[in-house]
């Protein structure tokens, strides 16, 4: 069945080496726009366009949506850009007190050149490792270079009461920088450490040339596994049910990228001896049911789990906002009870108006 979805993942297996031809394309203006719209909420609009000028097909394109994708991939360029600078200089601030982090996620992408620049990955913010025992220094001398954490977090922060449920410190933020820092001891929610610590990260971690310098990068397995968890375990299974099409790509994208660097048995044992074995195959399979990846010889998929992946696909083609809010206030809500229920004492944070805040932003958020 054609939809926006399936025809927005076809456009995107582009960027991924396949042939495009025309009738994978939006066929209309209706089409395209919606298409668009999609693409739009899940962040990967300028991966679209890459994607097609990966295939030659970007001066086949209406005026107006190549116009539209243009512009998107320039202003998502410029502001990369900054976030590029900001990040090296943060590397810079936390190097001069002897601090390496390990840059996590989108930093690691474009740090890492998994996309042709940074202009085709879209960033929401900046996300790094450091070691527990070196947060404060490194919280210590960004706060000299004028980062703080928002109103709404600075108590959490100051108390260390976000050590309880939260694997980074609160958000930092410096109001002439384009992205929010976020300062990782430990690179997945806590529930997850066991599938993938900051000791795994930090001993399998691998040195990169970047932007004129260096940095640490997480091994390709490990970049692999951390997308598995954040996507599906956290932010789809989790929360919301929803895939976010943004990260899945990039799941394909680094697959095709390091290809044999990925350790696929490691990974596998690793995954399956602490509960995680059935979500990497599910994860396998709805990237090959969305972006035709080429089946895994040491991750088999079965029947079971691209059932599992029809779930997920109908709940990204839902076409009705009043449902879709109201599936995410049912998952939302089932989240932060199980959080109250495994931490009693953050039954404080019930009369904090900020959490309702954030509740409702997050009952909106894709990805």
């Amino acid at each position: 069945m054609r939809t926006p979805f399936s025809v927005l993942c076809r456009c995107l297996t582009g960027a991924l080496g396949q042939p495009l031809s025309e009738v994978d394309l939006p066929c209309n203006a209706g089409e395209w726009e919606r298409v668009l719209k999609l693409s739009g909420q899940h962040l990967v609009t300028p991966s679209v366009r890459w994607a097609l000028r990966e295939q030659g097909r970007f001066s086949e394109l209406p005026a107006d949506v190549a116009d539209y994708l243009d512009a998107v991939h320039e202003l998502n360029l410029l502001r990369n850009r900054e976030c590029e600078q900001q990040l090296h200089d943060v590397i810079a601030l936390l190097g001069g007190i002897g601090v390496q982090p390990v840059l996590l996620k989108g930093a690691a992408a474009i740090a890492g050149g998994l996309y042709p620049t940074s202009g085709e990955r879209m960033i929401s913010d900046l996300d790094i490792l450091v070691s527990s025992d070196r947060l404060a220094d490194a919280v210590d001398v960004l706060a000299e270079a004028g980062y703080q954490t928002s109103a709404g977090h600075s108590e959490l922060a100051e108390s260390g009461g976000w050590e309880a449920v939260c694997h980074h410190y609160p958000p930092l933020y410096r109001a002439d920088l384009p992205a929010v820092l976020e300062l990782h001891v430990q690179p997945v929610d806590l529930p997850f450490v066991k599938l993938l610590s900051s000791a795994d990260v930090f001993g399998r971690a691998v040195t990169a040339s970047w932007a004129g310098g260096e940095c640490l990068l997480p091994s390709p397995t490990d970049f692999v596994a951390h997308n598995t968890i954040h996507a599906l375990l956290v932010n789809t299974q989790g929360k919301l049910e929803q895939v976010s099409v943004r990260q899945l790509f990039e799941f394909a994208l680094a697959i095709r990228t390091y290809g044999d660097k990925i350790d696929w048995c490691a990974l596998g044992s690793r995954f399956s001896a602490n509960g995680g074995g059935r979500a990497l195959r599910q994860y396998l399979a709805l990237a090959s049911a969305c972006l035709d990846l080429e089946p895994v010889a040491d991750a088999r998929t079965d029947f079971w789990d691209r059932s599992r992946v029809k779930a997920y696909l109908s709940r990204i083609d839902l076409d009705s906002p009043t449902l879709e809010w109201t599936i995410n206030l049912l998952y939302q809500t089932k989240s932060r009870a199980r959080n109250l229920w495994r931490k009693p004492d953050l039954g404080r944070k019930l009369l904090d108006p900020e959490f309702y805040a954030r509740w409702v932003r997050s009952i909106k958020r894709v990805d």
